[in-house]
Parts: C-alpha cells; sequence; structure tokens
C-alpha cells in the first residue's frame, strides 16, 4: 500500500509540474503568431518593390546600352575647314561677348531700379514733411 502511496504521489506531482494547458500555450504562442504574420506581410511588400525596383534598373540598362551604342556610332572627331572652325571660334567669342554685355546690363538695370526706389521713398518722406510744415 505504501508503494502505491508513492507512486500516485509521484505520478501527481509528475502531471502537476510539467505539462502546461493548452490555452497557455496558445495565451504565449498568439503574439507570436501576430509577429510573425507582420514580418510576412512586410516581406511581401519588400518582394513586391524589389521587384519594381529590379526591372526599373533593367530598362535603365537597356537605355544606356541604347545610349552607348549611339555615342559610339557618332564620329570621333568634327571634320571642319579652317574656315569653319574660325567662324565657330568667332561665335563662340561673340557669344560670350553678348552675354558678359548683357549681365553688365542687368546690375545696371537692378542698380538703376534701386536708385528710383531710393528716390521715390525721399520724396514720400519730403511730402510729409512738407504736410506736417503746412499744418503747423
Amino acid at each position: 500500500m505504501r508503494n502505491y502511496s508513492v507512486a500516485a504521489t509521484s505520478l501527481l506531482l509528475l502531471f502537476a509540474s510539467g505539462c502546461a494547458t493548452k490555452e497557455y500555450v496558445k495565451q504565449q504562442m498568439d503574439p507570436l503568431s501576430c509577429k510573425v504574420d507582420i514580418l510576412e506581410s512586410k516581406e511581401s511588400a519588400l518582394e513586391l518593390k524589389t521587384t519594381g525596383l529590379e526591372s526599373r534598373v533593367g530598362a535603365l540598362e537597356t537605355r544606356l546600352n541604347n545610349l552607348e551604342s549611339q555615342l559610339n556610332n557618332l564620329p570621333k572627331t568634327l571634320d571642319l575647314s579652317p574656315a569653319d572652325r574660325a567662324l565657330l571660334t568667332n561665335t563662340t567669342e561673340a557669344a560670350r561677348k553678348a552675354t558678359e554685355a548683357a549681365d553688365r546690363a542687368e546690375a545696371a538695370a537692378k542698380g538703376a531700379s534701386a536708385s528710383a526706389a531710393a528716390a521715390e521713398l525721399s520724396a514720400k518722406k519730403a511730402a510729409k514733411a512738407l504736410e506736417l510744415e503746412q499744418k503747423k
């Protein structure tokens, strides 16, 4: 009888201490399952973006290859006559001088505009002073 009670007590302790209920396991696994689901959805979104980016990169590589082949098909140097080279040089120099003159004219116009604004302000102040003087 004593052996029977020792065996029963041992079995009772074994089942009471080492077993987890289904509800406890479910409570522990639910947050993990939600996190796994979120991570899986993010992974799917990243895979879609990666696929889109890979296709865009492929299209850009194709365009680059087309441009490189067009560039390679261009003549390496322009065959210009001495007269054409002189005309090109003169035209380039004239364009540079015209740009510089336009820049100077624009700066002068800004200066004139600022002077006109200052003169207008001075005229308003003088008119205001005259009004005050006449009221006295």
